[in-house]
């Protein structure tokens, strides 16, 4: 018998987060992605594993995880 099984992971964006980075001081609106890792059986998503708000600095790629709330607050459509 053979099990096929793994991880999928999904990204969705968001829009603009109104932030500056904390890095390289660029002080723009950085996009903000929502991340979704679940385990896969037989190619189909079965169980969510993780859950992240993100964004990342266009300018020098440092990333930096939001809460839920913070992504809203900020302007993304969480």
């Amino acid at each position: 018998m053979l099990v096929i099984f793994g991880l999928s992971r999904k990204e969705r964006p968001l829009g603009l987060v109104a932030l500056g980075c904390g890095t390289c001081g660029h002080a723009g609106p950085q996009p903000a992605v929502h991340r979704r890792t679940r385990f896969t059986l037989f190619f189909v998503p079965v169980l969510p594993l993780r859950s992240r708000y993100e964004m990342r600095c266009p300018v020098c790629g440092a990333g930096r995880t939001l809460s839920r709330d913070d992504a809203r607050r900020h302007g993304a459509r969480a």
